[in-house]
């Protein structure tokens, strides 16, 4: 089935380990992205995630939703991102990091 452009969204999943004892820093960055992406055009929705209450070890990261990947690459190349997100490569341990894109689809919406 094809979906129409307003029942579509692109989607990028971030998730790390913070290193140890980087937890609270590496939960401040993600949350100084999740403040400046919806200033960002195209933004739809932000999510910040943790595994605390299920996997207080596993991943922690964020999911944001945007209207399309042209969007989500350009916020991506900011200077704020790209400054917020060098600080945050180095609290995090180096193979931890893995970024997915999907395209999403709302059937609600269609």
């Amino acid at each position: 089935m094809d979906y129409p452009a307003e029942a579509t969204f692109y989607v990028r999943l971030s998730l790390m380990h913070p290193k140890p004892g980087q937890e609270e820093r590496v939960s401040q960055i993600l949350d100084d992205l999740l403040r400046f992406l919806p200033t960002q055009p195209g933004y739809v929705r932000g999510y910040k995630l943790s595994g605390e209450a299920h996997d207080p070890q596993g991943p922690v990261g964020r999911l944001v939703l945007w209207s399309s990947e042209t969007d989500a690459n350009n916020a991506a190349t900011t200077q704020h991102d790209l400054s917020v997100r060098s600080e945050l490569m180095q609290l995090i341990d180096e193979d931890s990091h893995v970024e997915h894109s999907y395209t999403a689809f709302d059937p609600q919406l269609a």
